[in-house]
């Protein structure tokens, strides 16, 4: 840690700045003042297209500084309701233009024209607008002056046409779409670009090098939007959903037939407060998914994160993003900033289990929802100033019941989830045009317990506050440093808490723990998380170096997403990046890094040094490797909270290469392989194919398979007090055999920019066989004691019960204990059928076909004609879904 320390400071002391000029800075676009309606079709023969455009256009790709090969004329024009962006894109070759057609926001490579806007002229933050020549349209927004998500979704028009000389588009945006500081005369920032995808080439009305940091900071200014009064921004969007499921169930469930068949209604809101603040509010609304998870397996302790996928929450959700500003990269080496808000907590199934005191028998039938219902949501997101940002969430979740029927026949409820409250509060706020930034942020889970059950698994209060900013460290912006501290109070019943000290992060638990020792009678938890990095921005030299810390007693779970606690650490990452051709290849890059974690006893728990390559050819076609490799640490998790033993050196290997993206056929090979010095190896491969046979199809598959030789999976544990060696407990692990083969299929077929249907096809094999059960003999170590193989004990394996007999001293004292059998023979396919068709802009009519089915024969045995063919043969879920929402537009 004082090597890391050391070289951190080092950094930013000795290293010499390294400045950049930005070719065509300063450009001013004129925009004109509309006195006749412009008419959206394409064709560009209005008066207004007289008046000269902007034409001056600069490669980045392939030929960075060099004049664009092709002309683009581009005009801005207003009205008092709307702003439009028209352009001429003249092609030597019009019969070669890529017009391929694709489903709104979904990013295909073909020719393609975009708008940058700056409205709030904050240099920071912004929007972007995307047409190609087949009327295909993506958006989203610009945010740390270099980064975009495209999970905004804007109300806005645009028109193609393909000539004889090129190909012409005219966007129409509302300004009640747009948020800005209106005033009588304006000023914002403006940039555009065009791709050609024949030439690979990219170009800007600014071109931002390569080797300089930033985008929206160095846009053209626009200037002469005058006397625009924005509208008040206030949208309905009423939904309508029907539902039909077909699911595997028991014949005697009293509860299947109820459940069949659902609709539901409900209602979207958003409105503005003034031309900077959006209000997103909603009732009784619909929160399920069009789009499935994939299959995972997963072996460990930990849970598994998902994407958010729902509307509501994904629409600007960069303003709830913690511990990232004003850098434009970040690197975490196993820490990284604490994920304050996953959204996906809010409305979850319901975390409630189902004790049925009063019949032992297992022919009890529960209703559980499978997700708790929201009774209202509101979101608050936009800015109060050029410089200050704010965002707040508050929702409501129902208590929620499940409906049990005993074999006694006496029906009853049982809560499931309580009534909670979920809030979130972000602001932010900049200084000295962006050279240092301060924000905070605050979240809430509050919840009313009632139910005894629910008190020993909830917390009744959860909070987390957080600060972070950064500040650059020189005056061309080439040095900064982002900072981060937040702080977490979670209380709850003893027994909540006793849960809650045992988390897979933390297992307080453990005998080596003395900073913070397990206490039974706790009632609250309470930590802190600090973080604290240098980035150097520009150039072709590169560095990024960062130290953190989060105690124990951290817990951010409720309304976020956790994976650390009880570490120190730090990582240095040195680099160098050629931008420039040099007859082999067009780009490469190298980077090194080392990295480095304690626990707050001291013990060292991540310990490391990387390999990161990058090369891309002159042809396009490009190769990726990697080389890791990591020392002897200690384990934290692999006991699931007993003595932590010790991981062995071991190494990975990654590669990958991929061809030329502008064709039709396009394929990326990857190769994986791993291993540790105890025996355990791991090795994978995977082919992702992408074929485009037209216009309107695209198909892709990407199969892979991966072997994993693990000489300690986890197994259970056993309370021994014989087993002094361990504390009292022996904890059980297997040799696991393990193949994994999945397959992701999609085919999209995009009938217009409008109407589209899009299938997702997942098979996911996971076959474990599990040998030479062993118990850990020395903490401290990764020696283990191998039942039946070292001499005085046994095993046996019960084939009637499908159990595991182990005497661990061979008729001793210590008693004889069984395990299930842990092979496993996972199975399942899962498909995605949407279509989706937008009657008018903000209107969308969806149907959707999900299917699911899995299967479990034969663990621990893998044969793929005999496996699939089960899967094949095994009764599926299949649920059907029409929803309806349409957008009232009663700006005024």
């Amino acid at each position: 840690m004082k090597r890391i320390l050391t070289l951190f400071i080092m950094a930013a002391l000795v290293f010499i700045t390294e400045a950049a000029t930005i070719k065509n800075a300063g450009k001013v676009v004129p925009v004109i003042r509309l006195t006749k309606n412009l008419e959206l079709d394409g064709k560009l023969e209005e008066s207004c297209y007289k008046i000269t455009p902007v034409t001056d256009f600069t490669q980045k790709e392939p030929e960075e500084g060099k004049t664009a090969s092709e002309k683009t004329c581009v005009w801005v024009s207003y009205d008092d309701k709307n702003i439009y962006i028209s352009a001429k894109l003249f092609d030597s070759n019009p019969s070669e233009i890529d017009a391929s057609l694709a489903r709104r926001d979904s990013w295909i490579d073909s020719d393609w024209f975009f708008i940058y806007l700056d409205p709030y002229h904050d240099k920071k933050t912004g929007y972007y607008f995307a047409v190609n020549p087949g009327g295909s349209i993506m958006d989203g927004i610009l945010f740390n002056d270099s980064w975009d998500d495209s999970s905004w979704d804007g109300i806005w028009e645009a028109k193609t046409k393909i000539s004889e000389k090129g190909w012409n588009v005219e966007i129409k945006i509302p300004f009640s779409q747009l948020r800005f500081n209106a005033s009588e005369k304006m000023s914002w920032g403006i940039n555009f670009q065009r791709k050609i995808k024949r030439k690979n080439e990219q170009s800007y009305f600014v071109m931002v090098p390569k080797r300089e940091s930033g985008f929206v900071s160095h846009f053209a200014i626009l200037e002469g939007i005058n006397g625009v009064k924005p509208s008040q921004r206030f949208e309905l969007l009423p939904y309508m959903v029907q539902k039909a499921q077909y699911l595997r169930h028991d014949s005697d469930d009293p509860f299947y037939k109820s459940n069949q068949y659902g609709a539901s209604l409900g209602l979207d809101m958003k409105f503005g407060i003034g031309s900077n603040l959006n209000v997103d509010a909603t009732i009784n609304p619909d929160f399920g998914q069009v789009e499935v998870d994939p299959a995972v397996l997963n072996l460990t302790a930990f849970e598994t994160f998902f994407d958010e996928k729902r509307p509501f929450f994904i629409e600007g959700n960069n303003i709830f993003y913690f511990g990232y500003g004003g850098s434009n990269n970040n690197w975490g080496f196993n820490f990284g900033a604490p994920e304050l808000f996953y959204s996906r907590r809010i409305g979850r199934h319901p975390q409630g289990s189902i004790d049925d005191d009063d019949d032992d028998d297992d022919d009890v039938y529960v209703n559980m929802p499978d997700e708790t219902r929201i009774l209202g949501a509101a979101k608050l997101t936009g800015k109060l100033n050029e410089s200050w940002s704010v965002g707040a969430v508050s929702a409501v979740t129902e208590r929620t019941y499940a409906d049990v029927f005993p074999e006694n026949g006496n029906t009853y409820q049982a809560e499931a989830e309580p009534f909670t409250h979920y809030g979130v509060l972000r602001t932010q706020k900049e200084f000295s045009e962006g050279r240092q930034g301060l924000g905070m942020m605050f979240t809430s889970v509050n919840r009313d317990l009632r139910d005894s059950t629910l008190r020993e698994n909830l917390a009744d209060q959860a909070y987390t506050f957080g600060l972070d900013g950064w500040t650059f460290l020189d005056e061309e912006k080439t040095w900064v440093i982002t900072g981060l501290a937040a702080g977490s109070y979670t209380s709850g019943s003893k027994e909540y808490l006793q849960s809650l000290q045992e988390r897979p992060y933390r297992y307080m638990q453990k005998p080596e723990m003395e900073f913070m020792k397990y206490d039974k009678n706790r009632t609250s938890l309470a930590g802190v998380y600090t973080r604290f990095m240098l980035n150097k921005q520009k150039g072709n030299f590169y560095l990024n170096s960062a130290v953190g810390a989060v105690t124990p007693g951290f817990e951010n779970n409720d309304l976020g997403f956790q994976w650390n606690a009880n570490k120190i650490n730090g990582h240095f990452v040195m680099g160098y990046r050629w931008y420039e051709t040099d007859g082999l290849f067009r780009k490469k890059s190298l980077y090194l890094a080392n990295f480095r974690s304690y626990d707050f006893d001291g013990h060292i728990i991540n310990n490391g040094s990387m390999l990161l390559s990058l090369f891309q050819f002159e042809n396009y076609y490009s190769i990726d490797f990697n080389f890791s490799y990591n020392f002897e640490t200690y384990n934290t998790w692999l006991t699931r909270g007993g003595p932590m033993p010790k991981n062995p050196d071991e190494y990975w290997i990654d590669l990958s290469a991929a061809s030329d993206n502008r064709k039709s056929f396009i394929a990326e090979l990857r190769w994986s392989k791993g291993e540790d010095m105890i025996g355990s190896n791991y090795w994978g491969f995977g082919l992702e194919l992408s074929w485009q046979p037209s216009t309107q199809v695209h198909i892709s598959l990407e199969p892979s398979f991966d072997k994993k030789f693990e000489q300690r999976q986890w197994v259970t544990s056993i309370e021994d007090l014989t087993a002094t060696h361990t504390n009292g407990n022996r904890y059980v692990f297997g040799v696991l055999d393990q193949d994994m083969i999945s397959a992701d299929i999609r085919v999209n077929w995009t009938f217009t920019p409008a109407l589209s249907l899009q299938l997702f096809l997942q098979p996911f094999f996971a076959v474990g066989k599990y040998s030479n059960f062993k118990e850990m003999s020395s903490p401290g170590a990764w020696d283990t004691y191998v039942y039946g193989g070292d001499g005085g004990s046994t095993v046996n394996y019960d084939a009637e019960n499908e159990q595991y007999n182990i005497d661990p001293d061979n008729g001793g004292a210590a008693e004889i204990f069984t395990f299930d059998n842990p092979d496993f023979n996972y199975k399942s396919l899962r498909g995605n059928l949407v279509l989706r068709w937008e009657v008018d802009p903000g209107s969308v009519f969806y149907f959707v076909w999900t299917h699911d089915k899995s299967n479990f024969d034969d663990p621990g045995q893998l044969r793929f004609g005999r496996d699939f063919g089960n899967l094949w043969r095994e009764e599926s879920d299949n649920i059907f879904l029409v929803k309806f929402s349409y957008w009232f537009n009663m700006a005024f």
